[in-house]
């Protein structure tokens, strides 16, 4: 772990957003005078996830080609983007969903904010929700993800997906999450989630470091539970199928020692799951 990831977990849920604000804002004041940043990518202060956030167009597009290749993405389609952050996938998505619908929903308010002001009002067929749900690595709202009901009616979906969601959860709160998937997606449905999946036979397995081991699981920090998880192979299946779920394929990230960058569509592990 990187000594400035390490200090800003040390930091309080309230004060981690608006320290990264701080970090950014000679940044994003400097791309706003020069006019460096895209009309449809918000402040990098303002991008809670995916690091830097210097491609979050290009990563959104990556993310939309991603779902065209594994879950078969049309236009038609009716989509749930669970965590959906501060718009990544969406916008790129803007270009793709025409006849269909978008529904997202996430924890941190600032981002739905974005969200419905930028592309909401621009696209009427794209639907975002605030969703007050505890995660320590964002705030302390007393709402638990292992008791969370996904605000959407059963078998509304088409396509669910979630892209760097499950690997900042604990595992109570994967298995409830999974199975809100399986109640939400019609019988031939598909989801696609990404993970960092290792091999229990392995001691050395991806460049992310997960010291703290425990039944079928092994986290990044053991003092903030949802800054990184890795999750046993095993386990993954045996929650998908409690879920009512199969795992029908996993493509390697290259967050992993055995895949190159060049071949891999994402960094982290991507998983399609399909109703049983």
């Amino acid at each position: 772990m990187s000594l400035l990831r390490s200090y800003y977990y040390k930091l309080p849920p309230g004060l981690r957003l608006l320290g990264r604000k701080i970090y950014f804002f000679p940044i994003d004041l400097y791309d706003s005078l020069t006019g460096k940043r895209s009309e449809n990518a918000p402040k990098k202060g303002d991008i809670y996830v995916g690091g830097r956030g210097d491609d979050f167009i290009a990563h959104g597009i990556r993310q939309v080609n991603a779902l065209k290749k594994y879950i078969g993405l049309q236009n038609t389609d009716h989509v749930l983007d669970v965590g959906c952050g501060i718009g990544r996938t969406a916008v790129a998505l803007t270009g793709i969903i025409d006849k269909g619908t978008y529904d997202g929903f996430d924890a941190v308010e600032k981002g739905i904010s974005w969200c419905n002001k930028n592309i909401g009002k621009k696209h009427p067929n794209f639907k975002f929700k605030f969703t007050p749900i505890y995660n320590d690595l964002y705030n302390t709202f007393s709402q638990k993800a292992e008791d969370f009901t996904f605000p959407y009616d059963d078998a509304r979906f088409d396509k669910v997906f979630l892209f760097s969601v499950f690997t900042h959860m604990q595992i109570p709160e994967i298995k409830r999450y999974l199975k809100e998937i399986s109640r939400v997606m019609n019988s031939s449905g598909q989801c696609l989630a990404t993970f960092f999946l290792y091999d229990e036979t392995k001691t050395e397995f991806g460049t992310m470091p997960f010291p703290h081991q425990y039944d079928g699981y092994r986290l990044m920090d053991d003092k903030v539970t949802a800054a990184n998880i890795a999750v046993s192979i095993p386990l993954l299946n045996q929650m998908a199928a409690e879920a009512g779920l199969k795992v029908s394929t996993v493509k390697g990230g290259f967050w992993r020692t055995d895949v190159k960058r060049e071949g891999a569509d994402e960094f982290q592990d991507i998983v399609v799951f399909n109703k049983i």
